[in-house]
């Protein structure tokens, strides 16, 4: 509970003290219980300036009243001392009052009153018997009397509680207001003490510069008001306190050094005897006269006692670093002069007490969290415990001096005893262990490097945990493990280079170097040679003292050594200067511009870009290059971090798919830490672009190399990699990206039928084009090809030899990438339309199919007219070519039972294209009830221009349906009353329907005939009904029908549009033998209905108006 201090080995209770008076027997009965109730609730803490509201838990010690232990005016130790009083009685008669107790009260509260104590309470005791209840009240009770005596204003002084152990149920609610009442005056008792101490504080802070001021005298008052705050379970605001001391001492250190001299400052200049290890547990304590590093340790140390009771680990973390260089500088500032090591030892030690303290919080959360501020203290206290070795001659390939051992012996002595657990040994055990031995320096010093590695790592910081393997690589080294070393080296250079810190990769490259050589490993040793060579950061003089190693060594390889480009050989340019399609056996150019880092010339025995032949899968997943030409640009590598972000729109529904939530979401993968090295794969160089001028020399500096090849495999290609072969030593660059692709064809004969651009006529012959082509390779000059056709075409090459369906044609000699054309002759049938042309070639096994399609040279279409019953057939002829063609000799032959009659002209017509001439004959056809089926020929004798002579064209139609059934005559005449139609005035539409058909016995002659006016609505509106069905019985008289219409404009009108159709009624089977359950439409045929009003105008003039004037 607060107020209560937990330390190793004892418990220190600094609960607030709480004086009791009056009848203690009477409190003993209720001091336990007080004891345990008071700190269980919550309380709000007020105070002033405005300062927020704190919900605190507070408890209390008792002790019997005194005067002698009452605090005196310059007395500021508050938890030490009684802040609040409480007076006790159980007196409930008021003549007893008024004879002993007031008296007693009275002295009591004069004793407070003389030492300006405002804080007290009285309180009465009653015990409660429940046996009296028929007893009357007293008028004025004790409470009262008491009340009115001594806080007439001070209601809340003053109190009556009934005694739990008399009637436990009647007795709770006045115990909860005896412990809530207690708990409120105990902390206005300590607002108003905290205030006067921090009303003290200020004006001795205000008085620092004064002389005679002693830093440490300010530095007890404060830390008292943060002991009283850390009571109340303030921790923040009690770490404000030593923050505010810890500002206040720095502060004075850099004045001391600027400005004038601090006398008390003097004090902690003298020279350092002890550098005890950090402790972070309440059992530190503050000598009257400390040393520099024993403040400061006792500062962080309170520090980190309140960070840890706000569960603030991380901060614990991150603080001690910074404050152990602030240390350091304030050694260095007030020169206070130290035995060598002992500052490296007070360091190491203070790293390894935090660590240690951090270790006790191990879940996951926490240990994320200050992962982030142990891994540099884990790297601080390696470095620290690695000067101590150099110190000591505890480092690996020396032995200590006796002088050595006697600062061992100096500085176990100044670092004291600090004994821990037998399983978990203090700081200082560790540090005395590690210095005792070569042994345990060596392991000691490894796990903290490898912590602090494994850790930087953890976090992300890959760079400092490089940093850090760097130092171990230099302590393998000494251990003569080179290859270890060697393996730290090179993550260092890897990630050095991937920061882009050149010079410091130069510099660990030559570490790397002299550890390989001494590791013997040779072809290791000439690739570091050969990067420390072409490294521009290093000193020229260097760079040719490796340039020559490297040299050296290459001759010593039985094998050549593949070396990758790197930073040795920069690619400036790679061009393709030959076409992106580049025909078989035709040359393949490219011109590559290279610059090279080494400080001399190579010489190269071949320089070479490998060609890869693409695949599905390359062609998926590689990225291709749009232009001809690469540059630097595209040779960077490109960051990662540096990528756009994929975010995409996310929008959430609910059930009802009304939107939840809308938010945006990165599709970016994880950028994971790269930690291994993938050598560049080497490409197949016997099929690549080359030079042939060789030995070619590269000189430092830019080169241009123009490389070529013939190409002779067929496939599509894209370049490589770059190698520059010199004596065992192979130069391989990365591939290149994007990929520069090429296409290498082999361009095969290629036959084609070409037509003119009139289109082909069936019927005569005609003109095409047999267009062969050779490729880029010749061709065999017996083959032939072989051109068959479908039925109804035929043609031939030769002017004289009949038309044929099959045609053999032999290529002959022909050069490469020339072409020949063939007239071929072509003939369709008339009949036919559609045909096709199968070309069959030497060189492919699929033959050629060529669709050709053929327009007849002339359409015809019919149309059948009618008379009431007299029928006329127009025939119309049209042109399809772009030639005019000459008809003669139109005939029509119908059949037996139909006579026609001719009524054209015996002369010959010329047909221009697109143009067309009609022919009538009349159709004598006698009604009767089985009338067939009329079948047609036309026929007419055409030519071209009076050209390959005259041709026969038929064409063959049948006519159906054909005689009159129904004559139809439509009337509009005005309204009764009105001599003329009006535009705008009802008019009556006559409608008669006349049947015709009965007369021919026919039973398949309509009986319901349906009618529908169809007029144009600018024109005319139709009133009422537009439709009606209309019978028709055995007798043939006609139907008559009026309609009301209203003519719209004036001027002489067309007759509104009257359609009849047959209808046939419900339930009715139509011609396949169903039966419909609804009644439907059928129309007529063409000449069963006679329209007699067709082509009918009727006069509408214009209304006339009222001729009044408004």
């Amino acid at each position: 509970m607060n107020g209560t201090a937990v330390e190793e080995g004892s418990v220190t209770d600094r609960r607030p003290l709480i004086t009791c008076a009056g009848e203690l027997e009477v409190f003993s009965t209720f001091e336990d219980s007080l004891f345990q109730a008071l700190p269980q609730d919550s309380c709000e803490w007020r105070r002033s300036l405005g300062r927020p509201v704190r919900s605190v838990h507070i408890g209390a010690n008792f002790a019997p009243f005194s005067a002698l232990a009452l605090p005196k005016g310059n007395q500021w130790d508050l938890i030490r001392q009684p802040l609040f009083h409480i007076y006790w009685t159980e007196c409930t008669d008021v003549d007893l009052y008024k004879t002993t107790v007031r008296d007693d009260i009275e002295n009591w509260l004069k004793e407070l009153t003389s030492r300006d104590i405002p804080d007290f309470l009285i309180v009465v005791v009653e015990n409660y018997d429940g046996k009296r209840t028929n007893k009357l009240l007293p008028r004025t009770t004790v409470l009262d009397k008491i009340r009115t005596d001594f806080a007439p204003k001070q209601g809340d002084r003053c109190i009556s509680v009934i005694n739990p152990g008399k009637v436990e149920a009647r007795s709770a609610d006045s115990w909860r207001g005896l412990v809530a009442r207690v708990r409120h005056l105990l902390l206005v008792a300590y607002a108003r003490a905290v205030s006067r101490l921090e009303d003290h504080i200020r004006q001795q802070r205000e008085r620092r510069n004064e002389i005679g001021w002693n830093f440490m005298q300010y530095f007890q008052l404060q830390e008292e008001l943060a002991h009283v705050l850390k009571m109340l379970g303030l921790h923040e605001e009690a770490l404000v306190q030593y923050d505010e001391l810890d500002a206040l001492f720095s502060q004075f250190v850099v004045n001391g050094i600027t400005g004038e001299s601090i006398n008390w400052l003097v004090d902690f200049q003298k020279p350092l005897e002890k550098w005890h290890g950090l402790k972070l547990n309440n059992s530190m304590v503050l000598s009257l006269s400390p040393s520099l590093l024993e403040l400061r340790a006792y500062l962080f140390a309170k520090q980190a006692q309140m960070l840890l009771k706000a569960n603030k680990v991380w901060e614990m973390a991150s603080r001690c670093l910074p404050f152990l260089h602030l240390t350091t500088r304030e050694l260095t500032v007030l020169e206070i002069s130290a035995p060598p090591g002992a500052i490296s030892c007070w360091l190491f030690l203070a790293c390894m007490e935090v660590l240690r303290i951090c270790d006790k919080f191990n879940s996951a959360d926490a240990v994320e969290d200050y992962s982030l501020h142990t891994a540099c203290l884990w790297a601080y206290a390696s470095q620290k415990l690695r000067d101590l070795g150099e110190l000591c001659g505890l480092m690996p390939g020396g032995a200590p001096t006796s002088e050595q051992l006697h600062t061992v012996v100096g500085l176990s002595a100044g670092m004291g005893d600090n004994p821990g657990a037998p399983d978990c040994p203090s700081p200082t055990d560790k540090l005395k262990e590690a210095l005792c031995s070569q042994e345990a320096f060596n392991k000691t010093y490894l796990e903290l490097a490898e912590l602090a590695m494994c850790t930087y790592k953890h976090i992300g910081r890959l760079r400092s945990a490089r940093l850090v393997g760097r130092q171990v690589a230099s302590f393998y080294v000494l251990l003569g493990e080179t290859q270890t070393a060697a393996a730290f080296l090179s993550d260092a250079v890897r990630t050095f280079e991937q920061d882009k810190w050149h010079e410091l990769s130069a510099q660990t490259q030559i570490e790397l170097a002299e550890c390989y050589k001494k590791a013997k490993d040779t072809k290791k040793f000439i690739k570091t040679c050969a990067n420390v060579a072409a490294a521009l950061e290093i000193d020229t003089l260097i760079r040719w003292a490796y340039f020559d190693e490297m040299t050296k060594c290459l001759q010593l390889l039985d094998k050549p050594l593949v070396v990758p480009f790197n930073d040795i050989i920069k690619i400036s340019s790679i061009a393709l200067k030959s076409d992106a399609v580049v025909l078989q056996d035709g040359m393949i150019t490219s011109e590559l511009v290279i610059e090279s880092n080494f400080p001399r010339e190579i010489l190269c025995t071949r320089v070479v870009i490998s060609m890869e032949l693409e695949t599905k899968e390359c062609r998926k997943n590689e990225k291709y290059s749009k232009n001809r030409t690469l540059t630097s640009k595209h040779f960077k590598p490109r960051d990662p971090l540096l990528q756009r972000l994929q975010i995409y729109r996310h929008l959430d529904h609910k059930q009802d798919k009304q939107l939840a939530s809308a938010s945006v979401v990165c599709k970016q993968p994880e950028q994971k830490r790269k930690d291994s090295v993938v050598a560049p794969p080497k490409s197949d160089f016997t099929y690549c672009l080359e030079i042939h001028n060789l030995p070619l020399v590269i000189t430092p500096g830019v080169n241009v190399i123009r490389l070529n090849r013939q190409a002779n495999s067929i496939g599509k290609y894209f370049l490589g990699q770059v190698a520059l072969f010199m004596k065992n030593m192979h130069l391989i660059s990365q591939p290149l990206t994007p990929r520069l692709a090429f296409e290498v064809r082999e361009e095969a004969p290629v036959v084609r039928l070409h037509k003119t651009d009139a289109p082909l006529l069936s019927g005569f012959e005609q003109i095409m084009n047999l267009i062969i082509t050779i490729g880029s390779y010749t061709v065999e000059p017996n083959s032939k090809i072989k051109l068959t056709s479908s039925r109804g075409l035929t043609f031939q090459t030769k002017p004289v030899e009949p038309l044929t369906t099959m045609l053999e044609i032999e290529l002959g000699e022909r050069a490469p990438f020339t072409s020949t054309r063939i007239p071929l002759r072509v003939l369709a049938d008339l009949l036919t339309k559609d045909h096709q042309v199968s070309i069959s070639c030497p060189w492919t096994n699929k033959p050629i199919v060529v669709k050709l399609s053929f327009t007849p040279p002339l359409t015809t279409t019919w149309r059948l007219h009618t008379v009431h019953h007299r029928k006329f057939l127009q025939i119309n002829v049209t042109s399809q070519c772009d030639k005019d063609i000459y008809v003669e000799k139109p005939q029509l032959i119908v059949g037996e039972f139909c006579k026609i009659v001719d009524r054209n002209s015996n002369s010959s017509q010329i047909i221009p294209h697109g143009s067309s001439f009609s022919y009538m004959w009349e159709l004598l056809a006698t009604p009767s009830a089985q009338a067939s089926t009329i079948k047609g020929e036309f026929s007419l004798v055409y030519s071209f221009d009076g050209i390959d002579g005259s041709k026969l064209y038929k064409y063959y139609f049948d006519i159906n349906e054909y005689q009159t059934l129904y004559i139809l005559e439509a009337s509009v005449e005005p309204t009764k009353g009105s001599e003329f139609c009006r535009d705008g005035a009802l008019c009556h539409l006559h409608l008669k329907i006349t049947s015709v058909g009965h007369s021919l016995e026919q039973n398949n002659v309509p009986k319901s005939v349906m009618y529908e006016v169809l007029a144009e609505q600018s024109v005319w509106a139709v009133c009422g009904r537009t439709a009606g069905v209309v019978s028709f019985d055995s007798d043939s008289e006609p139907q008559t029908v009026v309609l009301d219409v209203m003519p719209l404009t004036s001027g002489f009108l067309p007759l509104p549009l009257v359609r009849i159709s047959k209808y046939i009624p419900a339930e009715t089977s139509d011609k396949s033998g169903k039966i419909d359950s609804h009644p439907r439409l059928e129309p007529f045929g063409q000449g069963q209905v006679y329209n007699n009003s067709k082509g009918k105008q009727v006069h509408v003039i214009t209304g006339v108006s009222d001729g009044h004037i408004t």
